[in-house]
């Protein structure tokens, strides 16, 4: 599918791939404009739906493209690390920085994800949703080394607890965040702020 547009010069692909999701994160699906989608990548509507048969079709093919890059820049890179699980954060934290700076355009778009309520695409938003983040969990929970826990403290209460509270102050985080365009986000600060929680839950939950 798409192969008219797949096979378009890199840089043509992006600018009209960048304009999209902009359009997207920045009003929401219902809201969103093709007008402005081909006003901000120089192209005519006709072209844009010469790749794409409908709005909903782009935003969808959209989803793909993010869950690939996503893929491959992040959830990939996790696992390279071993099997410590806060390492494993650590690292996940630090790659989704160099992501957002690399990629803005993406994350604003997933941000919007998150709390897309439009009827007209809800049932494979879902369902793209539920990819990413199973893909998510498994690249950053598989294959976990539990030697490195407390022994007496039974290992898989120790994950869960170490997943609650990380899932939570990522909750935390981003509500803080809020609207902030990803390039005015401090970065190095809020990395400096999650190395001091997880230095406090390696030393309640593993061995010493």
């Amino acid at each position: 599918m798409h192969e008219n547009f797949i096979g378009l010069k890199e840089e043509k692909r992006d600018i009209i791939i960048n304009a999209a999701l902009m359009e997207f994160a920045t009003k929401g699906y219902d809201l969103a404009s093709t007008n402005e989608m081909v006003k901000a990548a120089g192209i005519s509507k006709g072209a844009l739906f010469h790749y794409f048969a409908s709005k909903k079709e782009l935003f969808l093919f959209l989803c793909d493209y993010v869950f690939g890059v996503v893929s491959r820049e992040f959830y990939e890179q996790i696992g390279h690390c071993g099997g410590d699980l806060l390492t494993r954060y650590r690292r996940a934290a630090m790659l989704k920085g160099a992501v957002y700076q690399r990629y803005p355009p993406i994350f604003e778009f997933i941000k919007r994800l998150t709390v897309e309520k439009s009827p007209e695409i809800a049932a494979e938003l879902k369902g793209q949703l539920e990819k990413m983040m199973g893909y998510g969990y498994e690249c950053l929970l598989g294959n976990l080394d539990i030697s490195l826990f407390r022994q007496d403290v039974p290992a898989d209460k120790i994950r869960d607890l170490i997943i609650w509270a990380l899932e939570n102050y990522g909750n935390r985080s981003l509500e803080l965040i809020g609207d902030q365009k990803v390039e005015d986000i401090d970065v190095e600060a809020l990395n400096a702020d999650f190395d001091k929680y997880l230095d406090v839950l390696r030393k309640c939950f593993y061995k010493q």
